[in-house]
């Protein structure tokens, strides 16, 4: 009598605790069968959580370790609760038949008992199961994708964990614990309004995460997350949630198209460590890279010599005085009342080209829907089909670029006031003002040292102490005397 070295394998395709409670019953029961049929019970296979089905996507381990070991010769018998446990898909059974029927290798399930492969009659009922099972596995998928529709037109949650932003109470209805009563989170919610409209003002998902001691990420996700606009995405549409939108359905879009620029920074790694790395440049054209080296007044921006030949080697400028002065500059420029009219007449007309540019997009993305519909329908032929096509998708991908460069622009047009921003920026880090400063200014140029019109030599270092000077009053003239050396050394381009 062949003693048979028997293989469990259990699997459940669903398990949202995580707790395994049912291929546990599952491994007990195949222990029981062994028992009562002699077998000893070599090892214990399992995949949690995953299904087996035509529509599973999951590889799924288990199975697939089972099977090499089987064929290694490891097992000359197997266990399952049901053949639906081992499989759902047809192809799979046919790979299991001649592995099983050239080593005469039983397979006994707890549901249906033993099936035999070594006999025409049991291969038979072997396929007719899986047929089965596929057929089953296919038409609860549609029941479910059914009620997921049905949920979604209704304007119901889907279920799962909710949106970043959204809370709700819980109740047990029918045995099962579901959300109601949704609304706006009292924190949470408030946060995703900020981070909005600070990044439509032209800062960064960095600099907010930093400030609200989130991962960029996370904050991204929450801020993509059509939720926040009450939609929710199924099948390419949109459908209402049962919450009300804690953002404008327009300013959602604008942040998704923001954040998908492909030239936009997204690693952390990346960022600026300075409030005007990148913008100050050399009187010889080579961009100045900051230093952080101790010298007397700290780090500067130099204009450093490369191997290429890029960069003089003859500028330097101390940083923190830089970054004072051109601060001052950016708020008085942003309180004049002239450049503001002019920003708020230019907003305006970049909301009205904004807005003619989505009606563009999204006529053209109807057209290319109802165009597909009348190849399908054979009302036109495939040449005509191509033909308009290609008409269309070129002028959809060219509106599509001109609104991504709009709402980059839309985003310059509206910096705060001068006054606003001076009360808030001696709490704000580097990467928050350099993402103001980049939407307002172009590039800083840094000239030689300057001569002294007044003395027709060029300016000092400093101003010589006077007589009985004190540190303080001497420190005042030395800040007076340096602005005044600014005024002629560094000049602002301007991008408002």
């Amino acid at each position: 009598m062949t003693v048979r070295n028997a293989a469990i394998y259990c699997r459940i395709s669903h398990d949202r605790e995580g707790r395994a409670l049912g291929v546990a019953k599952q491994e007990e029961d195949c222990r029981a069968l062994a028992e009562r049929l002699g077998w000893e019970v070599g090892h214990v296979f399992v995949d949690n959580d995953l299904s087996a089905s035509v529509h599973g996507k999951k590889p799924r381990p288990g199975f697939e370790d089972m099977i090499r070991r089987v064929e290694a010769g490891e097992f000359n018998a197997v266990l399952a609760w049901s053949t639906s446990r081992l499989t759902r898909r047809p192809m799979e059974h046919e790979r299991l038949i001649p592995l099983f029927w050239e080593r005469k290798i039983p397979i006994s399930t707890v549901k249906a008992g033993d099936i035999d492969y070594t006999t025409a009659r049991g291969r038979s009922r072997a396929r007719d199961d899986a047929r089965r099972d596929a057929e089953e596995a296919e038409e609860t998928s549609e029941r479910v994708e059914r009620d997921v529709q049905r949920r979604a037109e209704a304007g119901e949650f889907h279920g799962g964990h909710l949106p970043f932003g959204i809370d709700a109470d819980r109740e047990i209805i029918r045995g099962k614990v579901k959300y109601v009563r949704f609304r706006h989170h009292t924190t949470d919610a408030p946060r995703v309004r900020d981070a909005v409209r600070r990044l439509l003002a032209g800062e960064t998902v960095y600099g907010i995460a930093k400030d609200f001691k989130m991962q960029p990420r996370t904050l991204k996700r929450a801020i993509t997350n059509p939720a926040i606009a009450g939609l929710r995405e199924y099948n390419g549409q949109f459908y209402p949630t049962p919450w009300e939108p804690i953002v404008d359905r327009e300013d959602w879009e604008r942040v998704c198209e923001i954040l998908s620029d492909p030239s936009r920074r997204t690693s952390e790694t990346n960022q600026r460590k300075y409030m005007l790395s990148g913008l100050v440049y050399c009187h010889c054209g080579n961009r100045m890279t900051s230093t952080s080296a101790k010298r007397t007044e700290g780090p500067t921006y130099e204009c450093s010599p490369t191997k290429t030949g890029g960069g003089c080697g003859r500028a330097r400028i101390v940083m923190r005085p830089l970054e004072e002065y051109i601060a001052e500059q950016v708020f008085t420029r942003l309180d004049s009342p002239d450049l503001r009219e002019a920003m708020a007449r230019d907003s305006e007309d970049v909301d009205d080209k904004e807005r003619e540019l989505r009606k563009a997009v999204m006529d053209d993305e109807q057209r290319l829907v109802e165009l597909a519909n009348e190849r399908d329908d054979n009302l036109i032929g495939e040449a005509e089909y191509r033909r308009r096509r290609a008409r269309l998708t070129d002028r959809l991908e060219a509106n599509r670029m001109t609104l991504e460069r709009t709402t980059r622009k839309r985003a310059r047009t509206n910096p705060p006031p001068g006054a606003e921003l001076r009360a808030v920026w001696a709490d704000k880090g580097s990467v928050w003002k350099r993402t103001i400063l980049a939407s307002i200014i172009e590039r800083i140029d840094i000239g030689p040292h300057p001569v002294n019109p007044e003395t027709g030599r060029l300016f000092t270092s400093a101003p010589p102490r006077r007589k009985g000077e004190d540190e303080e009053a001497w420190r005042q003239r030395f800040d007076l005397h340096r602005a005044k050396v600014f005024t002629h050394r560094v000049a602002v381009t301007w991008l408002v």
